[in-house]
C-alpha cells in the first residue's frame, strides 16, 4: 500500500504510462503508482478514463471524487480480488442480536475512550467523565450513553455554544474529514467481501453504507482532534489547505493491536478483524483504533 495522497484541486487530465500517474495541468506531474495511497479529484473538470479508473482500483488506490459542494461524493469500490463474497454475506446475514450488540458496545465505548483521549491530548478537562461515558455503555448501548457523551464532549471540545449542526468552517472541516475516512472505511469493506449496507446498528433503508457508518464511529475523534488543532474559528470557508491536511490524516499514526499503524492501515485491520470475529463469533477479537497524538507514520 502506497503512502502519498494526491490533492487534485484544478482541472486536470489523469493519464498512466509506465506504472507512473501522469496529472497534467498547466504543468504535468508524474507519481510512481506504488506510491500512492489515494486521490481525491475536487474539480469537476478532470478527466480520467476507465482504464485509468481500472489500474487505479488494481493498484489499490483509493479514488474519491468531490460533489458539487465540493465534499467527497463517491469513492471507487473494487469489486474484484475477493473470493469469498458469497460466505461474507451469509456471515453478514446470520449473525446473532446478541453478536451485533456486544459489537456496538465494544465500538462506541472505544469511540467514548477515544473521544477522552482528544481531550487529554488538547489538556481540556472532562476526561473522567467521558471515562465514565465509557464504562457504562451497555451492549447495544441500550441506556445511550454514546449520546449523553457526544453532547458533552463537543461542548467541552469544541465550546459551549458549539452546535454540531450548524453551518460554519469548524463543522465543514469535521464533516469533510469523516467523508474521508467514511469513503476509505467503505472501500475497504468492499474489498473484505461485505455488504457495506448491512450495517449492525445503523438501518437506513436510503444508506448504502450502514456499515462502513458502524465502523467508522472509533475513528472519528482522530479528525476531531485534526480540527481542534488547525484553529478555525477566523476560517471563513474550508481552503485547499485545510482539505488536503483533512486528506492526508489516512497517513497519521494511530495505535491498534499494540502496534503504530498509519489510519488507513488501522481501517484495514479493523475490518479484517470484523470478519474474523463473524466466522468465529466472537467480538473479543475485534481490533480497534487507539487515538495519540497526530504524528505523520514514519514510512521506512
Amino acid at each position: 500500500m502506497g503512502y502519498r495522497n494526491l490533492f487534485v484541486e484544478s482541472p486536470a487530465a489523469l493519464s498512466i504510462k509506465n506504472a507512473q500517474l501522469r496529472v497534467k495541468t498547466a504543468k504535468e506531474f508524474t507519481f510512481p503508482l506504488d506510491d500512492l495511497q489515494s486521490i481525491l479529484i475536487d474539480d469537476p473538470r478532470s478527466t480520467v478514463s476507465m482504464t485509468v479508473l481500472s489500474q487505479l482500483g488494481q493498484h489499490n488506490i483509493a479514488v474519491i471524487v468531490s460533489d458539487a459542494q465540493h465534499l467527497p461524493g463517491s469513492v471507487l469500490l473494487p469489486l474484484q480480488g475477493y473470493y469469498h463474497k458469497l460466505t461474507t454475506l451469509n456471515q453478514q446475514l446470520s449473525v446473532t442480536k446478541r453478536f451485533k450488540n456486544r459489537l456496538w458496545q465494544k465500538n462506541i465505548r472505544q469511540k467514548i475512550l477515544n473521544q477522552a483521549a482528544v481531550l487529554d491530548w488538547q489538556n481540556l478537562n472532562g476526561v473522567a467523565e467521558m471515562k465514565q461515558y465509557a464504562a457504562s455503555v451497555l451492549e447495544g448501548d441500550r441506556t445511550h450513553q454514546e449520546g449523553y457523551a457526544a453532547a458533552f464532549y463537543f461542548r467541552v471540545a469544541f465550546g459551549k455554544h458549539f452546535v454540531r449542526r450548524n453551518d460554519d468552517t469548524v463543522n465543514a472541516a469535521l464533516n469533510y474529514g469523516y467523508a474521508i475516512i467514511r469513503s476509505c472505511v467503505a472501500r475497504e469493506l468492499s474489498a473484505f467481501g461485505f455488504e457495506p449496507a448491512l450495517g449492525i446498528f445503523h438501518r437506513n433503508q436510503l444508506n448504502p453504507f450502514n456499515l462502513a457508518d458502524d465502523l467508522i464511529e472509533p475513528f472519528r475523534p482522530i479528525v476531531d482532534l485534526q480540527v481542534l488543532q488547525m484553529d478555525l474559528d477566523d476560517q471563513p470557508a474550508l481552503t485547499p489547505d485545510i482539505k488536503k491536511q483533512l486528506l492526508n490524516l489516512q497517513s497519521m499514526d494511530v495505535k491498534i493491536d499494540g502496534s503504530f499503524q498509519t489510519v488507513r492501515n488501522a481501517i484495514h485491520l479493523t475490518i479484517e478483524s470484523v470478519g474474523a470475529a463473524f466466522t468465529q463469533g466472537k467480538v473479543s477479537g475485534i481490533t480497534l483504533p487507539q487515538v495519540i497524538p497526530l504524528v505523520p507514520h514514519g514510512f521506512a
